[in-house]
């Protein structure tokens, strides 16, 4: 048994099979919406005034000293609770703090990447500290515009060792980072299919199915706004890295098609697992991790996160230290620390989505055991489901069936895109 499930057991008792928010669904909660900022105040910056010129040579050579300034979203991280002050903290964040010896003030102020950005936008183009040392940022547009325009640093490779020791290959080497040089992946997921059994006697196995009236009742069917053209060009056989507007209308076409049917009830920004849950969607655009917490640390057996035969769209969230950071060194080896087997493992039982570190399946698979040992069968079944699933640890032929989405990099890309998809979720 490793010393995580001692460590938390008293936690896990009252908590892990209570009903709670995972990290995407908790902003319909908060009612965040897509909007933030435009693409064109995003993208002009690149290549103007405000820039860092680069990361200081030897700025990663440094102390380990002072405070961490870590922004990341709500409900993403393992939660505990002192039972002798009934304070609520992390235990990956406490044991950092008692192996190093530095504090990490821990903000869940993220609720949506645009908006986050903005706020960030003016310090960074005056060359000013943003006062956080760690930002999660989604790959995408916000995260193209920190890297071209230098306003976060490059990271000193020699100083993640659990990084270059336990990284997943699509951590170690992501498309939108290579080398992941400004960048380490904090937790991933899937964009795919989720589907309610209840609602469909019929298979859904293909991205056609999701216009197939005769399989779909009317007004059942979920789009995401910000995944769906992407998840549409994946499952048309294109691919969305190398797109170009020709392939951008042909997932529009096949949208457009989609809606004629009659069977999209909505297209959704966050809230769609409200309809999911209350069984009024038959099926829909869903991430991963929603899906997998409701069917299983949560009662609702009759759902289900399908990848069509088509494929899945593939997104990272991603540390990053903003240019000007205070603590660069100690914000780099708690990026580090998070690779360290035990903590991803913490992670990922708590937050259910892909740990980009490659040895934690086998670390839950213990906690079951353990927790089996000690009686507690439900739990102990749920971790076993856990450690199980292929959407949380993919094998290569599933990695194989996804991909990341197109990386617009400029004002006329990103507005090209705007007017050939935006009409279909607004109208």
């Amino acid at each position: 048994m490793n010393g995580s499930l001692e460590a938390r057991e008293l936690f896990h008792l009252q908590e892990a099979m209570r009903r709670r928010l995972t990290r995407r669904t908790f902003l319909r909660a908060a009612g965040v919406g897509a909007a933030g900022i435009s693409m064109s105040s995003l993208l002009a910056a690149c290549g103007g005034g405000g820039g860092t010129g680069g990361t200081p040579e030897g700025l990663f050579d440094g102390p380990v000293e002072g405070e961490i300034d870590f922004a990341n979203w709500p409900i993403y991280i393992d939660k505990a609770h002192d039972p002798d002050t009934g304070e609520r903290y992390s235990p990956s964040l406490r044991m950092f703090e008692k192996e190093t010896g530095v504090e990490v003030n821990y903000k869940e102020v993220i609720q949506e990447n645009a908006s986050f950005f903005g706020k960030l936008q003016p310090q960074l183009q005056a060359g000013q500290s943003t006062d956080w040392d760690i930002i999660v940022i989604t790959n995408g547009w916000e995260f193209a515009a920190l890297v071209k325009n230098g306003w976060v640093y490059e990271l000193d490779p020699s100083k993640r060792p659990y990084f270059k020791k336990h990284a997943t290959a699509w951590a170690a080497d992501p498309p939108y980072d290579p080398g992941a040089r400004h960048s380490m992946v904090y937790q991933s997921g899937l964009t795919a299919i989720g589907l309610n059994h209840d609602l469909v006697e019929a298979e859904i196995t293909t991205l056609d199915d999701l216009a197939n009236p005769s399989k779909l009742p009317p007004d059942s069917v979920g789009m995401l706004k910000a995944d769906m053209a992407d998840f549409v060009m994946i499952n048309l056989g294109i691919d969305p890295i190398t797109s170009g507007p020709k392939e951008w209308q042909k997932a529009a076409d096949w949208l457009l098609m989609q809606r004629e049917t009659g069977v999209v009830r909505q297209y959704y920004e966050q809230n769609y697992a409200d309809d999911l849950t209350a069984g009024n969607l038959a099926a829909t655009m869903a991430w991963s991790g929603d899906v997998l917490y409701y069917s299983i640390w949560d009662d609702y057996p009759n759902l289900e996160f399908i990848v069509p035969e088509g494929g899945a769209y593939f997104w990272t969230d991603n540390m990053m230290i903003p240019a000007q950071a205070e603590h660069p060194v100690s914000a780099l080896m708690l990026m580090d620390f998070f690779y360290k087997p035990e903590v991803a493992t913490m992670v990922q039982e708590w937050v259910l989505y892909m740990s980009p570190c490659d040895a934690t399946r086998q670390r839950i698979r213990d906690d079951a055991a353990a927790a089996e040992d000690k009686g507690w069968k439900g739990y102990a079944n749920n971790l076993y489901r856990t450690a199980e699933n292929e959407f949380l640890f993919p094998s290569e032929e599933l990695l194989a069936r996804t991909s990341f989405g197109r990386q617009l990099e400029t004002d006329e890309e990103k507005e090209e895109w705007d007017s050939i998809f935006g009409p279909i979720a607004a109208s």
